[in-house]
């Protein structure tokens, strides 16, 4: 908090006063770690340093950094809270080994980054394995309403057709009894059909007739005259 007899302008001497302290804070426990780049990653390190105003060891430093982040984040998580634990008095050790390599006996180190960076990740991990639940509950409750509508429109064609076979079915049911009624009815004759067969075995029969009359008067005349 600022002092009230401090003014804005005077309180950037105390900032800097803090940066001042961090940064070499910081540098005292830095270390040299030295690396083979082949030409292409040294070209590309060199320019991204040379566009920003900072050193190659600066740019170096802090990608080094951002990807051992990335390296631990994908670490499995029951192997990254141990591999964060030991870092962290890991840390310690090697942050007073290089004070003293830089002529200073006792520093403030301020451990367990590892920690925090594995909880951070563990949170984050937990929030997308929700977002993911809830993502999957609602694609299969969509699927359920989609397959209900689906059901839904078949039943009612089903129940629309319905009334419609009924009434076909009986429609059809009077013509096919009239159908077979018709079949089963003996077809009647008419008197015109039968009378000329009841004339020709008149007229057969008549026929016979008069040719046995013939033969009788045939036979009877030769009798007469040798009786006279």
């Amino acid at each position: 908090m600022q002092d009230i007899d401090t003014t804005s302008t005077q309180s950037l001497i105390d900032r800097y006063y803090q940066e001042e302290k961090a940064k070499r804070e910081m540098e005292q426990t830095l270390a040299t770690v030295t690396t083979r780049l082949d030409a292409s990653d040294l070209a590309m390190l060199s320019i991204i340093a040379k566009r920003f105003h900072k050193s190659r060891e600066e740019v170096a430093q802090e990608i080094l950094s951002s990807a051992l982040v990335d390296l631990f984040a994908r670490v499995d998580a029951s192997e990254r809270k141990l591999m964060a634990r030991d870092a962290d008095e890991a840390a310690k050790s090697i942050a007073n080994e290089i004070a003293e390599e830089n002529g200073v006996h006792s520093i403030e180190f301020k451990g367990g980054a590892w920690g925090n960076h594995d909880r951070t990740v563990t949170k984050l991990e937990r929030k997308k394995a929700k977002l993911d639940d809830e993502a999957e509950a609602a694609i299969e409750a969509e699927v359920q309403k989609r397959v209900a509508a689906a059901l839904e429109a078949q039943q009612s064609t089903s129940d629309t057709a319905e009334p419609s076979d009924s009434q076909q079915e009986a429609s059809e049911q009077p013509a096919a009894e009239e159908t077979a009624l018709e079949e089963a009815t003996p077809e009647e004759t008419t008197p015109e059909e039968t009378t000329p067969e009841v004339t020709t075995a008149e007229e057969a029969a008549s026929a016979d007739t008069d040719i046995q009359t013939e033969d009788s008067a045939e036979e009877s005349e030769p009798a007469s005259m040798f009786a006279n």
